[in-house]
């Protein structure tokens, strides 16, 4: 077999039903979404007679990438089902990699849910589950295990390296030193250090993948340049833009294989070509023209700025236009709201608003959702509690920000400030929710009296009015949750108040 086996846990090798943020539900807790829920909505990707699949994550396909164009063979790489471990694992296997997001459940969106939920979540429990199988095959055939990905930062210190049986880490970009770090191993050098830094890659190093992956993304930058200090992307520097020509390659590595619906990823796609931090809409048309042109039916994407419509309307409704043209009615992305308060824009994100001043940030909200309504996308908007320094007043005024927008078709997900590491704020202290003051838990019942009043309507225009059985458990199922986030804010508040 290959000397090198690519994999990922169970949360992440999973088949996306329709939408990427089918995902979260791996935020959840066990106790919330049981097992056998969790599978029939996940169900894991397909595994091949020999234990590979064809459809990993996009970071697995970007580090097979990496290898093949760095001197490694097609034979010496493979990509293995995390189900078919022992089948693709073998006696001439030196390295086993494994890429990650939330490895030990403690990022933003989980820690959200198991604080106010309670219980061990899904994405913690299938990583323990896929290193605890590694490590017995790690002791018969001797070979290192690497790990790396977004949520490689969680598992940098020595004591967890040590529980996961992990020999190195990979923080960052992968470009820069995957290729020698594993030709390292291979020859069995002697490492002075077992946490590498990847440096940031010229576009230039970045080549297409060589297969589709289970998301159908596609990235089409890197970095951001708006300098938020909570960020991990703030690292990554400015955003960079990826040529045309290798994103087009990517699309038709998914064409190739039948598939005609992808999603561009970057933290800012509308800025996709730009040299500033306004969009260039001569950059964006041109790549959307570019992939129709291909044989690309829908181009949907990750992220986007809320800056980008309150400054930039026109843009979006030229993009709009072109969009319902090539049969594609409604569009949509996850955008950072992250507080009400211009002061605390001011101290950690004030180059979120730019070319604004950060104390509009409260009119680029409103302006922002309103442009998106009004052409038909659909946002869903983050929300970051517990900021260091973040006082009651703070939070006040986003909860009359959220009120404000209330009559808006959007979604408001808070999520709780985790330290991530190489960021500014790397060494505050994470916030769970015994630091949580009573206007954090309002905060999250406004949030989400509104979600579940917009969840049913979000579901029949996505699904086009299919699917109506599914509909009515959706309903049942928002509604059941809200309750129990309704009981643990009640209960906080009266909690927080009487003491």
């Amino acid at each position: 077999m290959a000397k090198i086996v690519l994999t990922a846990d169970r949360s992440l090798m999973v088949n996306f039903p329709s939408t990427l943020y089918a995902g979260f539900l791996s935020c959840f807790p066990t106790r919330i979404v049981p097992e056998l829920v969790y599978r029939r909505i996940l169900r894991p990707v397909k595994a091949n007679e020999d234990g590979t699949t064809n459809y990993p994550t996009l970071s697995l396909r970007q580090v097979e990438s990496i290898c093949i164009h760095s001197g490694f063979s097609r034979k010496d790489v493979i990509i293995a089902h995390p189900d078919h471990l022992g089948e693709t694992i073998k006696e001439d296997t030196k390295i086993v990699g494994v890429t990650v997001v939330d490895p030990l459940g403690i990022g933003p969106e989980t820690t959200f849910w198991t604080s106010v939920l309670g219980g061990v979540p899904h994405n913690r429990v299938k990583f323990a589950q896929l290193m605890g199988q590694i490590q017995r095959l790690k002791q018969k055939y001797q070979f290192k295990v690497v790990v790396g990905g977004p949520g490689a930062w969680q598992l940098s210190s020595e004591d967890r390296m040590s529980i996961y049986g992990i020999d190195h880490v990979v923080i960052g970009e992968g470009e820069n030193v995957i290729p020698t770090l594993f030709v390292d191993i291979i020859n069995q050098a002697q490492f002075t250090k077992r946490v590498h830094s990847g440096r940031v890659a010229d576009v230039k190093q970045v080549h297409p993948i060589l297969g589709p992956t289970n998301t159908s993304l596609i990235e089409v930058a890197r970095g951001c340049g708006r300098g938020c200090q909570f960020c991990a992307p703030n690292v990554a520097g400015r955003l960079r833009s990826f040529p045309v020509e290798k994103i087009l390659a990517d699309a038709q590595v998914y064409l190739d294989a039948d598939i005609r619906v992808i999603t561009l990823h970057s933290e800012d796609v509308l800025r996709y070509g730009s040299k500033s931090l306004l969009a260039d809409e001569d950059a964006l048309l041109n790549l959307y023209k570019t992939l129709f042109s291909a044989g690309i039916r829908g181009a949907f994407i990750t992220h986007a700025n809320l800056t980008t419509f309150a400054y930039q309307p026109e843009l979006i409704e030229k993009l709009s236009t072109m969009l319902r043209k090539n049969g594609i009615p409604g569009y949509g992305g996850q955008v950072g709201l992250e507080t009400g308060s211009p002061r605390l824009m001011k101290k950690y994100m004030k180059g979120k608003c730019l070319p604004l001043p950060p104390d509009e940030w409260q009119r680029v909200v409103k302006d922002g959702l309103r442009v998106m309504e009004r052409n038909r996308w659909f946002a869903c908007c983050t929300i970051l509690l517990g900021l260091p320094d973040e006082h009651s007043e703070d939070v006040k005024e986003t909860i009359q920000l959220i009120k404000d927008v209330d009559e808006r078709f959007a979604f408001y997900f808070p999520l709780f400030f985790v330290p991530i590491s190489a960021t500014p704020l790397g060494e505050q202290r994470m916030f769970i929710a015994e630091h949580a003051l009573s206007e954090h838990w309002r905060l999250i019942l406004e949030c989400w009296k509104h979600n579940v009043k917009y969840a049913y309507k979000a579901f029949t225009l996505a699904s086009q009015g299919k699917y109506p059985l599914l509909g009515l458990g959706l309903r049942v199922g928002m509604k059941s949750l809200y309750f129990q986030i309704q009981a643990t804010c009640r209960k906080m508040i009266k909690q927080k108040e009487s003491n």
